[in-house]
């Protein structure tokens, strides 16, 4: 388990099988993103990890830096081969998510246009 507990935010991980859980609660802000993309990073990368699951139920807001870092994880769990999903989103979480494309947007097309080499323009 990961956690701060003087934070209004806390990260529980831990694995099943092949599945990567992290359970995320309070406030996803510029204050404790860092602790969750330290606290998942671990499973994205986890070679006997194939599928890494974020749950958001008990994430009551969610700032531009939480979407960042929900975005920077997304493309590297894409880059190591694994599927990354989201669930058990509040509304106003949802709505974050939304607004800005994330829960329709594609890693693979992102990372070939941008980070994969064959995709970069010279």
């Amino acid at each position: 388990m990961t956690a701060c507990e003087s934070s209004p935010f806390a990260v529980r991980t831990q694995r099943s099988g092949t599945r990567f859980v992290a359970t995320c609660r309070g406030e996803m802000d510029v204050t404790t993103c860092d602790l969750f993309f330290a606290a998942v990073l671990p499973g994205v990368t986890d070679t006997a990890t194939d599928r890494v699951s974020i749950d958001l139920a008990e994430v009551t807001f969610l700032s531009a830096s939480g979407l960042r870092s929900l975005l920077l994880l997304l493309c590297a769990a894409h880059y190591n081969g694994k599927s990354f999903d989201l669930h058990r989103l509040q509304p106003q979480v949802r709505r974050v998510l939304d607004l800005f494309g994330f829960t329709t947007f594609k890693a693979g097309l992102v990372w070939d246009a941008t980070m994969s080499p064959r995709g970069r323009r010279h």
